[in-house]
């Protein structure tokens, strides 16, 4: 090459430069290149969990206006989509679904009609097969319902109908029931057949309400029985781990059993299980699918959903009930074999409820050592139903390559722990909650911040606090631990602390309403004895105002000189008229009248009468 052909491509890579550093090189976003290049319904669905996700007011406002303007929608749009997503009919991959979906278009009598031909052929053992079913549902429309061509389903609609009836059959076909035979399968909602070939590859997880009545710690009946939730290995039928409740399980309930199963078993010295956890330690995480029931605290639970994408499993739903035969035979174990001997066992005898209310004495930490025990010591390692050659523990130990998993730290399972509401960080790094003031050093430089608390409700004085995260994919950043204040040496769990705020609340009451009625009582007490004393104080100042003033006063010596002077005889008194008796005023009887005297009207003077004045004879009445 030479020295023109050189000096022709710098010249060349200039040009391209100064194209490449114009400004019609920015007019389009980069971002925007990437919106439109990615999945859109994965990206809104991202969006709106994101959205929904706003741990306040706050907040959700100004992640709704960046939603609106990424997506180029309006906020009715943005609004619209969230309630969606709150009642679960947005979807990652397709969207909004269908209100259809799922259903076929065509009247549900041909619907219950093409079911109940192939499953009447199936009872009577001649199965048909889907072309027969077509020339049947033909033949009922044309003969019997008199339609015309074309007035009846279409043949591959008819497909569609029997598609999964018959895969059904077919599964069914190679194994009896699930569980059984020389491999392990169950049978998802969607039709799915999932297979167990190792350990931990399928955990199952369900619960129940254990057939027992418990008390408190002052020995007082409880109203509710405890519920149980246990996460079994579908390969081993190992327990993996359990989780005790004062009431019905939910999602979050359900992420602390899954935490227990999957770290290291750690129990007190009480529970003598050092020596057991020691050679046989059961635990990991699910390897694949998290096999539950159709339960809307499962099926619906967007926290499990979270936690399986961040530990790289899949929830699936079974389904029917007998497809979690493995998890649901233990339940009827723990209450046959080891209830039945407790006391408050509720037995299906008569009068079984009201023995068991009498004779209840344990405790719901009673029954946590007992099952712990049971499932620890006794039952993972009894014989494998389908190869008593091996216990379930050995069965485990195998399907997982003879080695125990590589345990998973306890921040990256935070995300089961139980969350609660956002708090905002007080003076001296100190937060809020359920009546106590946790303190952590990591959070003074963050006063007025919002942050998220995370914690194990069995230990309520440690809480996990968080930073908000700020983006979508952002994970929450762990700060610190907070501790309750001046409660170092106790160990509460959240249960008996709202049990005891409950009792303060009430003798707070108790107390300040006793309190208030007495001082009420107090004062008017003391008003009243101050009014008294005022009165005495005034009349005391009064008389001695009237004894000063009598000492100067001449009355009394006026009166004595009266008395001292004698009346003259030569003076006639005045007497007092007689008393006049009620007799004498009384007018004399009409025995004999007075005739009257007639004036001597020559001698008199005329009367003069006022014009107003009525004669005796005359009455008013007759005057006017």
């Amino acid at each position: 090459m030479d020295e023109s052909q050189v000096a022709c491509l710098d010249s060349d890579s200039q040009i391209f430069d100064a194209v490449l550093l114009s400004d019609r090189a920015f007019d389009i976003d980069p971002s925007q290149i990437l919106i439109e290049s990615s999945d859109p319904d994965k990206l809104r669905f991202r969006l709106i969990q994101w959205l929904a996700e706003s741990p306040n007011r706050k907040v959700k406002t100004e992640r709704k206006q960046a939603v609106t303007k990424t997506l180029d929608i309006s906020t009715r749009q943005v609004e619209r989509l969230l309630n969606q997503y709150n009642e679960d009919q947005l979807r990652e991959t397709v969207g909004v679904e269908r209100s259809d979906k799922g259903q076929h278009r065509i009247h549900d009598y041909w619907v219950n009609y093409i079911r109940e031909v192939y499953e009447k052929s199936l009872k009577d053992k001649h199965p048909l097969k889907p072309a027969d079913v077509v020339r049947e549902v033909q033949r009922h429309a044309v003969i019997d319902l008199r339609h015309e061509e074309g007035d009846y389903p279409h043949p591959a609609t008819i497909y569609r109908i029997l598609k999964p009836l018959v895969e059904r059959r077919k599964r069914r076909q190679k194994i009896r029931n699930p569980g059984s035979g020389s491999w392990l399968a169950v049978e998802t909602r969607d039709g799915k057949l999932l297979k167990a070939d190792f350990s931990n590859q399928i955990v199952q997880c369900d619960h129940t309400e254990l057939d027992i009545r418990i008390v408190d710690k002052v020995g007082k009946l409880l109203s509710w029985r405890p519920w149980l939730t246990t996460v079994v290995d579908t390969f081993s039928s190992c327990v993996i781990g359990y989780h005790l409740w004062h009431k019905q399980p939910g999602a979050h309930e359900v992420a602390l059993t899954l935490r227990h199963a999957i770290l290291p078993k750690q129990y007190s010295p009480e529970y003598e299980l050092e020596e057991v956890l020691t050679k046989s330690n059961i635990y990991g995480a699910p390897l694949r699918y998290f096999f539950t029931d159709g339960g809307k605290d499962l099926s619906r639970s967007k926290l499990i959903q979270a936690i399986g994408k961040k530990l790289g499993f899949q929830c699936e739903l079974r389904n029917r009930p007998i497809q979690g035969g493995i998890v649901e035979r233990i339940f009827n174990t723990i209450n046959t074999k080891v209830l039945a001997p407790l006391p408050g066992y509720i037995s299906k005898e008569e009068g079984g409820a009201e023995r068991a209310e009498k004779e209840a004495c344990l405790t719901l930490e009673d029954l946590d050592l007992i099952l712990a025990v049971y499932f620890f010591r006794d039952y993972n390692h009894e014989p494998y139903p389908k190869d008593p050659r091996d216990t379930r523990f050995e069965r485990w130990l195998k399907g997982m390559g003879n080695k125990l998993p590589e345990p998973l730290a306890e921040h990256d399972l935070d995300l089961c722990l139980m969350k609660a509401e956002q708090r905002v960080v007080q003076a001296h790094g100190s937060v809020y909650f359920e009546t106590l003031t946790y303190r952590c050093e990591e959070l003074r430089s963050l006063k007025g911040e919002y942050v998220t608390l995370r914690y194990d409700p069995d230990h309520i004085l440690t809480l996990y606090v968080y930073r908000q995260a700020t983006g979508e994919d952002e994970a929450e950043e762990f700060i610190g631990f907070a501790h309750a204040i001046n409660m170092d040496t106790q160990d509460l769990s959240l249960e008996e602390l709202k049990q005891l705020n409950k009792l303060r609340s009430t003798a707070k009451r108790k107390h300040s309403s006793y309190g208030s009625l007495l001082a009420l009582d107090q004062r008017q007490k003391r008003a009243e004895q101050r009014k008294q004393e005022k009165k005495e104080r005034q009349r005391t100042e009064q008389k001695k105002l009237r004894g000063k003033s009598k000492q100067n006063s001449k009355v009394v010596e006026l009166r004595k000189e009266q008395a001292g002077k004698s009346v003259s005889p030569a003076e006639s008194m005045e007497l007092l008229p007689e008393r006049v008796t009620p007799e004498q005023m009384k007018p004399p009887s009409p025995v004999s009248p007075p005739q009257p005297v007639e004036p001597d009207i020559s001698n008199s003077p005329a009367e003069e009468r006022h014009p107003i004045v009525v004669p005796k004879n005359q009455t008013l009445k007759r005057i006017w």
